[in-house]
This record gives structure tokens, C-alpha cells and sequence, in this order.
């Protein structure tokens, strides 16, 4: 299924319409946008990004959220349903302007803090939304510069090493009584993993719907093709069990591989089916763990079927990479 021509236009009328609604809010005082749309590198399916920016002097995040929802709601009811993620990646203009006065080395301090570890990544390569906006241009520079400061990096492989040494510990804690929740764990470990090792490539993922692939793309540029394969085994992300689990997944996932297929080779992306549907895959049991226990179904593949030696395969693999 192919996206009509038209949903490049349709994503930058939105994008306007939703900063010009929500930029009337009092307390807003302008908007970041990130992800691939700020980065200047949309998709049909890409999400619309945006940090916002108070002033400070009053909350309006409830209003926001708020008119966000109204904004989705008409979206999908007028045409094509569009996703408007913002909210909990706010920042006030005053913790702006300290950050920046502060240099890289408290930029890296501030990633024990999950807005700004979050927040950082989502904005790299974005950009103010209005170019008007002071305070968002020199943000948008100043993240621009430290996202991939050595400080910034060494703190960001830090939290994801906790990540990945802590849902393995996890894993292997509750393995004989939970089986379910130890795959869980063994898959967050996995993923955390991954992303030490893009840090220490110099690299960043993107969009969540495709970011195997692109793991395994970067993967193969630095050498370590076969390491991201193993890796992508014990995630749950290979693309071996993607044809046949794509086949138990329900109606609404089937749709989204779908669309997510014809999009991606709509803008020339090199995927295979397999390929994509293991990132929708992937990405949707991540979701439904965390937000949609209810839809849980075979299509997850969980519990994991060689559990116990998946969990001894991560653990060679942290001690080799430590």
C-alpha cells in the first residue's frame, strides 16, 4: 500500500496548524521541533515533534495536552490520522538559558535527568519553530552542539550500560517464576545494549518503527554486522521469526506493516519485507508491554522459547563489551 503524493504537504500544514494553535496557549513560549521532521528527513508515518517552551511564570501543560488531543482527534476524523507527540520533553526558557551559560560538562551532568537524556537525542538536528524565536534557535544550536560531546556521550553510554547490566540482573531474578516478564527484561537489556554501542560509534537511531534496521545498516558500516545480528536474536528483532509471527500478529499490527512498507519504499528506503516487519514487530511488542499488556498475543514471541540461553549469550556479550 503506497501513500499518495501528497502527505509531504499535509505533514508541513499540520506541523504549522499544531504550533500556531498551541503557540496561543498562554505560558507557551515557542516549540522545538525534533525527531525526523526537524531533522529535515520525513517519512509518510513520521510522527510531528515537538518541544515546547515555557516561560515559566505559569504551568500550561495541561492545556496543552489538552489541545493536542483535540488536534489528533480532528487529524484522523478530516483525513489521515497524523501523531502530535509533546509533552512530558518541555523545558522553561530560565533552565535554557542556565544550561547553555553552564557548558558541555554540565550538559552531560543533566543526563541524569530523563527530560534532558530524552530530550537532547529528540531535538539533535532540529530546529525553533518559528525562526523569529531567540531563545529556540540558540537551543536548538546549543543541543545541536553538545549532543555528541565527549562528556555528553560518556554519561549517555553510562546510563544505558545501567540499563542493560540491570534488566539482565532483573532477567535472571525473576526467570523461575516469570518467564514472561524475564523475556521482557532480557529484551529491554538487549535494546539498552545496542545503544551503548551506538553511542560509542558516534551514532543515533530514529524513528522507532525502523530503527533495527538502521541499527543493523550502521552496524555493517562499522564492522560489526555479525555483533547486531546476535544482538537483534536476543531483542526479539531478527528477522528470521518476522515472516511467521507477522502472520499471528492482529488486524491493526498487519496494517501498520503494511503501511509502513509501502511508505519506506515510497522514499527509496532500502528494506526488505522481512526487514520491516520485524521493526513493526519489534517496536509494537515494546508498546504493548508498556502501555497495552491486553494485547498480548503469540505474535510477541514471549516467553522466549530459549530463554535461559539467551540470557547466558547477553551476559557473555556484556562481559566481552565491558
Amino acid at each position: 500500500m503506497k501513500p499518495t503524493a501528497r502527505w509531504r504537504q499535509l505533514l508541513d500544514q499540520r506541523l504549522q496548524e499544531a504550533v500556531t494553535v498551541l503557540g496561543r496557549i498562554d505560558g507557551v513560549q515557542g516549540f522545538i521541533v525534533g525527531g525526523s521532521v526537524g531533522r529535515g528527513e520525513p517519512w509518510p508515518m513520521s510522527d510531528i515533534d515537538l518541544l515546547p517552551i515555557y516561560r515559566g511564570s505559569t504551568d500550561p501543560a495541561s492545556e496543552v495536552d489538552q489541545r493536542r488531543a483535540e488536534l489528533v482527534d480532528w487529524w484522523a476524523a478530516s483525513g489521515r490520522a497524523q501523531t502530535l507527540d509533546l509533552g512530558w520533553l518541555a523545558f522553561t526558557a530560565a533552565e535554557i538559558r542556565e544550561a547553555m551559560a553552564a557548558g558541555p560538562e554540565q550538559a552531560a551532568a543533566r543526563m541524569a535527568d530523563r527530560r534532558w537524556f530524552h530530550g537532547l537525542d529528540k531535538a539533535y538536528g532540529g530546529h525553533a519553530a518559528d525562526p523569529d524565536d531567540e531563545v529556540g534557535n540558540r537551543f536548538a544550536a546549543w543541543i545541536n552542539g553538545v549532543r555528541f560531546h565527549p562528556a555528553v556521550v560518556t554519561a549517555r553510554i553510562d546510563a544505558w550500560w545501567q540499563q542493560a547490566t540491570g534488566a539482565l540482573a532483573e532477567a535472571a531474578r525473576i526467570r523461575p517464576g516469570d518467564p514472561v516478564a524475564a523475556t521482557y527484561q532480557l529484551r529491554e537489556s538487549a535494546r539498552a545494549l545496542r545503544l551503548v554501542l551506538i553511542e560509542r560509534w558516534g551514532e543515533r537511531l530514529g524513528s522507532m518503527g525502523r530503527e533495527w534496521t538502521r541499527f543493523e545498516r550502521l552496524a555493517d558500516r562499522h564492522g560489526h554486522a555479525g555483533l547486531a545480528a546476535r544482538i537483534a536474536v536476543l531483542a526479539g528483532a531478527d528477522t528470521s521469526t518476522a515472516a511467521p509471527r507477522a502472520r499471528l500478529a492482529p488486524p491493526w499490527l498487519q496494517e501498520r506493516i503494511e503501511l509502513c512498507y509501502g511508505a519506506r519504499t515510497a522514499i527509496g528506503e532500502e528494506v526488505s519485507p522481512d526487514e520491516n516487519a520485524r521493526d513493526q514487530l519489534a517496536a509494537f511488542t515494546v508498546h504493548v508491554v508498556r502501555h497495552r499488556p491486553d494485547l498480548h498475543g503469540p505474535w510477541t514471541g514471549s516467553p522466549d522459547p530459549h530463554l535461559d540461553t539467551h540470557l547466558a549469550d547477553l551476559r557473555d556479550l556484556i562481559t566481552q563489551l565491558g
